[in-house]
């Protein structure tokens, strides 16, 4: 089959979750279909990234996309006077839309395999072909998290009408699409309550490459009371995370490891983490790291304090197959199939978050365990080439639900 892939960011070179989950499945595609890849690129660095997929992808093609905070602003602006979602609005671009109009036109496209709920805007009204919506998370139930958590009146009050907003908007999509991938079963049962039950939500597991970790497994060397968190830190749960365990437990950690060093590692922190660090003896915050191997290499183990979010945490998967002990919060795996004190240990309070890192750093024969016990997990659970065996079924549904002969446009 002949099927466009729309993203919403460059996913080469994979250097954060959702990119690491969708370049796995663009590879899976590519191989056993002709694939085309469009995407929104921000600056001549990210196009010449996506040109690189080249080499899996029979055509790639990029639009321009540049946010700012006075983008921002007009956005919200024109969200509240139309009723529409903020989030979903600042990504609706014309000439995205134009492209893909042009790439289903010129490529005769079987399958517009839609990456995320905001590219959901260009499949046109009138594409007969099918749609294949891939849901990194249930996005009103991460609005919502982050509604709860909001301490700002106002913030609590527009976040409020995103969730109603979204819920409405992103029950629509799934029900639009033939089939709606999920990557977990709390996920599927999140987007089947705004889709409902007549909506077609398969269940598709994020994978890792098992064997490229292989070589970092093989070469870990921990080194003691090294802790590390790593993720996208302008992405408000990742943050918001570190700073409530910097806040209310990091303190508690240190009281039973004096010698504890906790690195930060992830792209545009935010002041208010900056700050804190700063605050706090043995935190160091990175920001973006090209190659993130020697913290993979040295660490004592990972640290996930998520109190938000949705999804499955790609870093985890990641620290599960080289061999890094985890600790996490219940939300932070949530959707993963891990069991406490088996593959990871799961902390929801800064306590016990603080004695579950402290166990893993002191107790070498603990690390080791539960280390062992995640990486055949990834072996027998997550590995890209068994977990993505579920998507050729489901493109095999998705063609039967629309049809092989709705390709194209309308005319």
């Amino acid at each position: 089959m002949r099927v466009l892939v729309l993203t919403q960011v460059v996913v080469y070179p994979a250097d954060a979750g959702p990119k690491v989950k969708t370049l796995q499945v663009l590879r899976y595609l590519a191989a056993r279909h002709e694939v085309i890849y469009c995407t929104f690129a921000r600056g001549e660095q990210e196009v010449q990234d996506a040109q690189k997929l080249g080499d899996i992808c029979k055509r790639v093609e990029t639009a321009p996309m540049q946010r700012s905070r006075l983008s921002d602003a007009r956005f919200l602006v024109e969200s509240l006077l139309s009723g529409d979602s903020f989030l979903l609005r600042r990504d609706d671009r014309a000439a995205m839309q134009q492209l893909v109009r042009g790439l289903l036109r010129e490529e005769h496209i079987d399958v517009l395999h839609v990456d995320q709920l905001n590219m959901m805007r260009f499949v046109p009204a009138d594409w007969q072909g099918t749609v294949i919506l891939d849901e990194h998370n249930a996005v009103w139930q991460v609005v919502e998290r982050l509604r709860s958590g909001a301490g700002n009146p106002l913030s609590r009050l527009l976040l409020g009408r995103e969730v109603r907003l979204i819920r409405k908007l992103e029950g629509e999509a799934c029900r639009r699409a033939q089939v709606v991938l999920a990557v977990s079963e709390h996920d599927q049962e999140a987007l089947y309550e705004v889709a409902g039950k007549e909506a077609k939500i398969e269940v598709v597991p994020i994978t890792v490459d098992a064997a490229q970790f292989t070589p970092l497994w093989e070469a870990r060397a921990p080194r003691p009371n090294m802790l590390f968190t790593i993720g996208t830190m302008f992405w408000p749960p990742n943050s918001e995370g570190v700073q409530w365990w910097l806040r209310e437990g990091y303190e508690s950690l240190r009281e039973r490891c004096p010698d504890v060093t906790y690195d930060v590692v992830g792209a545009r922190p935010p002041q208010s983490l900056l700050a804190l660090a700063q605050q706090r003896e043995g935190v160091h915050v990175h920001g973006y790291v090209a190659d993130a191997t020697p913290f993979w290499t040295h660490a004592t183990a990972l640290a996930v304090p998520l109190l938000s979010g949705g999804g499955v945490r790609v870093k985890i998967l990641e620290a599960m197959a080289i061999g890094v002990p985890v600790v996490s919060t219940t939300v932070g795996c949530e959707g993963l199939e891990v069991r406490h004190g088996e593959h990871l240990l799961i902390a929801d309070t800064p306590r016990d978050f603080a004695e579950a890192c402290a166990a893993l750093l002191q107790d070498r024969e603990l690390a080791r365990r539960l280390s062992g016990n995640a990486r055949q997990l990834i072996e027998e659970r997550y590995d890209a080439k068994i977990a993505l065996h579920p998507l050729d079924l489901a493109y095999e549904q998705a063609q039967g639900t629309a049809g092989v002969g709705g390709r194209g446009e309308r005319r």
